[in-house]
């Protein structure tokens, strides 16, 4: 896999359409989309590209879970993305 994304809130709505779009681009694309809730991620596992669709379950403004995400991002290909659709990071 060439290039790896991480997407917030990519469950549902806007985040599920942007982790889609981002799959479908490029048949070397994975992306990892961090949602709160599981059952929001339930598609992933059935999808045409599941083996490069990683999905967290947590919060993405909790650090360990933003680092969890960007690592495995980064075991799949470069980091060339990250979408923040629906975390809210504090300004450090």
């Amino acid at each position: 896999m060439d290039r790896s994304y991480v997407v917030t809130g990519g469950g549902r709505g806007v985040g599920r359409a942007i982790v889609e779009r981002l799959l479908k681009d490029a048949e070397y694309n994975a992306v990892v989309a961090i949602e709160l809730d599981s059952d929001a991620l339930a598609w992933m596992e059935d999808h045409t590209s599941s083996p490069r669709a990683i999905s967290i379950i947590g919060d993405a403004s909790d650090e360990a879970v933003a680092e969890r995400a960007a690592d495995l991002a980064e075991e799949t290909g470069t980091l060339s993305g990250w979408v923040n659709n629906a975390a809210v990071f504090r300004d450090t």
